[in-house]
């Protein structure tokens, strides 16, 4: 399927925000551009701008909060990246931000497009005040300390532990998944959904955000380190526990296709021929192999 339409939009308006809110003459602004702009899959755009379809919106006018996401969720990926937390080298095919730009200015790249993704929504003017204040709540539990951070912090700490699987389920559920099931809540944002759709929708995008991860596991064990543009095997060297450690790879692929099934069969009997893109996509997601 082509995604590029989408990529493409939110690509220019992640820029459109640099420009609008940070000092041209700024190494935390490069810093933060250099992470941001022309980087990933924007898998959680795409999620957000499929939703949005779905129920029966332009997708267009939701660029905005998908911007917003992407921002978030780049932050969590130079913070991750970091010497005290996961410390990698390497992100999407070239140095982490710390190496690029030394661990002070990483650490303020971070953190400024936190910032920047709240204030993004804020002067978000294609959806009413509302829309915007319940795009804050959603953004805000899903990345904060019930959210993914809450996630990040049981990573750290069952570094070189055994989790077992409700603490890995719950790991997973929180460092990923809060922040793709925000996704759904934001590109619904100003839906009329009857109460089956509400809980389709939720359903889904819970079952999706674990399977990323699951595939995210799978990948680091026997994905191609040019395709992903990271090294594999880093979990095992940080002694994680993974999907992979607790089920095995061939079981983990098995609970991964359980759960894209049972997430489909959820969508599809709620929205109909409506659900087609958002289905075929997660077919994408669960065989990509970067």
């Amino acid at each position: 399927m082509d995604t590029k339409i989408y990529i493409d939009a939110i690509e220019k308006e992640l820029a459109a925000c640099c420009d609008e809110f940070f000092y041209k003459k700024s190494s935390v602004a490069d810093a933060a551009r250099y992470s941001l702009l022309n980087a990933g899959k924007r898998i959680r755009a795409v999620l957000l701008f499929m939703t949005a379809e779905m129920c029966g919106k332009d997708w267009k006018n939701y660029l905005r909060l998908a911007s917003a996401v992407e921002m978030i969720h780049c932050y969590s990926l130079i913070h991750d990246d970091l010497p005290c937390m996961d410390n990698d080298d390497m992100r999407r095919g070239k140095p982490s931000c710390h190496k690029a730009f030394g661990e002070d200015t990483a650490l303020l790249a971070g953190d400024a497009l936190i910032g920047l993704g709240l204030e993004t929504i804020v002067n978000d003017e294609k959806i009413d005040d509302i829309s915007k204040i319940r795009a804050m709540k959603a953004l805000t539990r899903a990345m904060g300390p019930m959210g993914m951070i809450y996630g990040q912090e049981l990573d750290l700490e069952y570094e070189n532990k055994t989790a077992d699987k409700v603490i890995l389920d719950t790991i997973h559920r929180h460092k990923t998944g809060r922040m793709i099931s925000l996704c759904g809540k934001l590109g619904s944002i100003d839906s009329q959904l009857t109460d089956n759709q509400k809980d389709a929708l939720e359903l889904f995008f819970d079952n999706i955000g674990l399977v990323f991860q699951i595939v995210d596991d799978i990948l680091d064990v026997e994905g191609n380190q040019e395709q992903l543009g990271k090294p594999v095997g880093s979990d095992s060297e940080n002694n994680k526990s993974t999907f992979i450690t607790l089920y095995g790879l061939d079981q983990s692929k098995v609970i991964a296709n359980q759960l894209t099934q049972q997430a489909n069969e959820a969508l599809s009997g709620a929205f109909g021929e409506k659900s087609h893109a958002l289905l075929e996509y997660t077919s994408y997601l669960l065989n990509r192999k970067k």
